[in-house]
């Protein structure tokens, strides 16, 4: 194949793809011709960051306008199957992001798919390419330590999805999925050293019920038989796990070990020395670890001048793993991770799911999506895979409310929302026919739905457009109030005489502050404007929310630099406006039964309001974790930042927000004053502070 001009697509726009483009920029001959996402915004927005030439919705449409040459498949894992073979179908090579697929079968198929197409297909099990695991494969090779007899590798630490709640995610549908999804990055690496697995016993523990019916495994290990040796192999997930990739490789003469979190690398071999003088030779390797630590951050701090290329050890996985695809592909020659791989690492994950043979969830009750209409059907919510708005559909239906739920992937709602009395929407809020259906026929509309992005635009796009479409089909409808969550940051509290109410003006100047806030201040200021064309609007303004399924390591608490590190905003001994969900969801579901709130804003602030050093204490207690917290004044809070800022500026990223008005907010130094919420809406926060930190932390322990 040529090796100009190789044209290159982009199916599916997440984080991951962020990186692919990234990389794909250190590969000569190819470009970038469009990308497609089945969020024709999520493209749109993608392409324009990137300055992609086109951005498509539909990928048969994209196949043939775009004709690229390959295809980088970066959708979620369960539709990795269905996407390639459509692609490879075409006579179009495909990279696809690991797994491979969810099934052995899947796997075999588009491997046959391959051969008979003609078309090569890749699979990015970028681990393999981590700098020092490729130092590890050069001394192995060379019998550095001899000849490798045992591997031990732990793999642990936070899982955004599962740390977020985000339950939805295919890989907690089952609970042998999350293999599937994690258990490729260590197998992968076990195949360069040892080959693949023969038999293995396995072990399962950490049993954690996410939702009615939904369970999960927190801890994976298996002792395994492999071709050239054997192997010990730890999974743990979670934020109550620190974080860890070590591998340990035992030869005849030595032992290497690998730390790819910190990157570093020891070997620990048989010495000339004498017995007396061996352990002071071996204690003396440990020195060239902290060079390269020293090394490793002079290269960080170097790449964001500009002065030095990227090097961390995750993008250079990336990097070295697509260019190493996009070499063999341009010069004729076998590809280092081909199909019949991405087989053999499902094939593997397959045995140790059958060794740990987890119980299979009870089947989900069905789903009622796009049910008609039903008599009593008032109520409708935005943002019900969310923490506030699952809170409030359980509340509702406990009650024996009908409720109408839009979301744009049904599979996130949590299985105690799978109910009769739930009539699921499948639309985004993005779309304004997908709204105006969802608004037709209800009396209420809660309006909790919120995204993040990457840009200003993102936000525009995901939240201040969305918002206008709500406000406009209840204006159509005449519904009898429009609730919008809003935030207690849309204020500045230094603007404030220290007690803030739902009149206290919010801040006049969103420009200074960051994109979220920002984005609800635009908000509230164009809804409120629309009041005049008679939309019956209520603002809520929910304070640092917590509770079940929320997280513990709150940004309203801190500055978390690691799930046992937080640096208070300030000195943390200020109260903070605390609230839990399950009160939220009260306060809104009252506002149904109470006349005449059109126009008002409320400030939904429990009761018991913590400092951040008391709830640094429960956390303590009911954690029983070393947990280090420390006071960070707000000056010198405000000179790191300052710090971090010229770095990158002088590096050539002006995107950031440097604003000491935005920083200091976070310290929340006001008092709140709820006394109208809990008379207009009878409302009644958690008054007992034994009981909020039991709910608020306890609930995890």
């Amino acid at each position: 194949m040529s090796t100009v001009n190789m044209r290159i697509g982009i199916i599916g726009t997440g984080f991951i793809s962020e990186l692919h483009l990234e990389a794909l920029k250190w590969v000569s001959g190819v470009s970038v011709i469009g990308c497609c996402d089945v969020n024709k915004g999520a493209a749109d927005s993608f392409a324009k960051r990137w300055n992609l030439p086109a951005s498509y919705s539909n990928i048969s449409e994209f196949l043939e306008k775009g004709k690229p040459d390959v295809v980088h498949v970066l959708v979620p894992p369960d539709y990795h199957f269905s996407v390639a073979k459509t692609v490879m179908d075409c006579g179009i090579n495909v990279f696809s992001e690991k797994p491979m697929c969810l099934n052995s079968e899947e796997c075999r198929e588009l491997v046959r798919i391959a051969q008979e197409k003609n078309v090569k297909l890749g699979i990015n099990h970028n681990a393999v390419y981590y700098p020092l695991f490729q130092r590890l494969l050069k001394d192995l090779a060379s019998c550095r330590i001899g000849k490798p007899e045992y591997v031990s590798l732990f793999f642990g630490g936070p899982l955004g999805q599962l740390d977020f709640g985000k339950f939805g995610h295919w890989m907690f549908q089952e609970p042998g999925n999350i293999m599937l999804e994690q258990g490729p990055h260590p197998i992968s690496l076990l195949r360069e050293i040892v080959g693949d697995i023969q038999s293995l016993k396995a072990t399962i523990s950490g049993k954690r019920e996410l939702g009615k019916d939904q369970f999960f495994y927190d801890r994976w290990q298996a002792i395994a038989e492999c071709e050239k040796g054997h192997a010990f192999l730890h999974l743990s997930f979670g934020n109550k796990y620190s974080s860890q990739r070590a591998i340990h490789v035992y030869g005849q003469d030595g032992v290497i070990s690998l730390d790819l979190l910190n990157n570093n690398y020891l070997i620990q071999e048989k010495s000339i020395f004498p017995d007396y003088l061996d352990p002071t030779a071996n204690a003396l390797r440990y020195f060239p670890p902290v060079i390269e630590g020293l090394k490793g951050f002079t290269d960080y701090a170097l790449s964001k001048l500009k002065i030095k290329p990227r090097s961390d050890a995750f993008f250079m996985t990336m990097k070295n793993s697509v260019g190493a695809f996009y070499d063999a592909l341009q010069h004729g020659k076998p590809l280092p991770s081909d199909g019949q791989d991405g087989l053999k690492v499902i094939e593997s994950c397959e045995k140790w799911i059958a060794a740990a043979n987890p119980p299979a969830n009870p089947p989900k009750p069905q789903l009622f999506t796009d049910q008609k209409t039903e008599e009593g059907e008032e109520i409708l919510i935005t943002g019900a895979t969310g923490f506030i708005g699952t809170q409030m559909a359980e509340q509702l239906i406990s009650q024996g409310k009908r409720v109408r739920v839009l979301v744009r992937n049904p599979r996130g709602l949590k299985p105690s929302l799978y109910s009769p009395l739930v009539n699921i929407i499948k639309g985004d809020v993005t779309d304004p026919e997908a709204v105006r259906k969802a608004v037709s026929g209800v009396k209420y509309v809660y309006h909790l739905a919120h995204a993040l992005g990457q840009t200003w635009d993102d936000f525009v796009r995901l939240n201040v457009e969305p918002a206008k479409n709500l406000a406009n089909a209840c204006l159509k409808e005449k519904v009898k109030y429009f609730v919008f969550a809003s935030t207690i940051a849309v204020y500045y509290y230094a603007d404030t005489s220290g007690i803030v109410s739902g009149v206290t003006q919010i801040d006049q100047k969103p420009h200074r502050r960051n994109e979220y806030a920002r984005s609800k201040i635009v908000i509230e200021n164009m809804l409120s404007d629309m009041k005049k064309q008679g939309l019956p609007l209520i603002i809520v303004r929910p304070g640092i929310v917590v509770g079940k399924g929320g997280m513990l390591t709150h940004s309203g608490v801190g500055q978390w630099t690691r799930d046992n590190v937080c640096a208070y905003w300030g000195q943390g001994d200020n109260p903070l406006p605390f609230v839990l969900a399950e009160d939220v969801a009260s306060g809104l579901i009252n506002m149904m039964s109470q006349p005449g709130l059109t126009g008002k804003c409320f400030n939904l602030v429990g009761d018991v309001r913590l400092s951040a050093r008391e709830y640094m204490s429960y956390l303590k207690k009911y954690s029983q974790r070393n947990i280090k917290d420390f006071a960070y004044p707000m000056k010198l809070c405000f000179l790191s930042e300052c710090f971090k800022f010229a770095i990158k500026y002088a590096g050539g990223d002006r995107k950031g927000l440097l604003s000491y008005r935005d920083l200091s907010n976070r310290a929340v130094p006001a008092e709140f004053d709820c006394k109208e919420e809990k008379l207009l809406l009878k409302w009644q926060p958690c008054q007992d502070k034994e009981e909020f930190a039991s709910k608020a932390i306890g609930w995890a322990f």
